[in-house]
């Protein structure tokens, strides 16, 4: 016979063994539930930063990377995110560059290992390597900013250094609208940097639907996605488009490095 404190150890051990079974299962049906899970390898998989359950043996998904570094004390990496009325989905978020809480919305460096010459439908979600060069996906890009304020950092490298630009807001429009790109003002010294809205409105990314190398929305008689490799949202195959072919942001660099777009909240949002 077991003693009395033999058995309520017995009964405490079945007890946490099926709690964590459950927890485990709750853990692996929230991953199926992740719209975007086969960009990622199982060690992304087993590294996604934010699967730990509170006190209560839920896991809590936020609307955004902000949200996720509320107290700046988070670390760059995979996150699940899910915006209101999204289902979930996973991103890559920035928490070093300033102020982080930044979603990675694309990574991509000069001939990059993720071809960027690819159609309509891919562009519409992810693809690459989500710890390295990738495209998050129009979509996705739209669930985030549909229902908020959000600003957008572009940075750009070339053999010089690191150039940011900032632009004050950033919203990319639903499918019907072919995820037409809408930029506010350039922030501060960004100004004079600023190819995508004012500065030239035969290149100007602002107010453009996105186009494809299959699906050409721009205003030139050519299919600049084709011309360039790569999708964007052209307008006569404009001054600024991140590929894994060329990186051009006209009066930063020809043939630049490597570039990033970085999306989050503005204060707009604490009004």
């Amino acid at each position: 016979m077991f003693s009395h404190r033999t058995l309520s150890f017995l009964v405490l051990a079945v007890f946490m063994v099926e709690e964590l079974s459950a927890l485990t299962t709750d853990i692996f049906s929230l991953i199926d539930r992740i719209d975007n899970r086969g960009v990622l390898t199982k060690g992304q998989q087993n590294r996604i930063l934010n699967l730990t359950p509170d006190q209560n043996g839920k896991v809590r998904l936020h609307k955004d990377c902000k949200a996720i570094n509320r107290f700046e004390a988070a670390s760059s990496g995979i996150y699940i995110i899910q915006p209101s009325g999204s289902v979930p989905f996973v991103v890559y978020c920035d928490m070093d560059t300033k102020g982080g809480g930044w979603v990675v919305l694309q990574r991509v460096s000069k001939n990059s290992a993720t071809p960027f010459a690819r159609h309509w439908n891919a562009y519409k979600y992810t693809f690459g390597n989500m710890e390295h060069d990738h495209w998050l996906g129009n979509e996705y890009a739209h669930r985030i900013t549909k229902k908020g304020h959000y600003e957008v950092k572009f940075v750009v490298e070339s053999s010089l250094g690191k150039v940011e630009v900032d632009y004050a807001s950033f919203n990319v429009e639903n499918v019907t609208n072919k995820y037409k790109l809408r930029l506010g003002s350039p922030i501060g010294n960004s100004e004079s940097y600023d190819y995508l809205t004012n500065f030239d409105k035969t290149g100007s990314s602002d107010n453009m639907m996105f186009s494809a190398r299959d699906e050409d929305n721009d205003r030139d008689a050519r299919n600049c996605a084709d011309v360039i490799g790569g999708g964007w949202w052209f307008n006569q195959c404009s001054n600024v488009y991140f590929n894994d072919h060329q990186i051009h942001w006209q009066g930063i660099c020809d043939d630049c490095l490597s570039a990033t777009i970085l999306i989050r909240p503005s204060f707009e949002n604490c009004k």
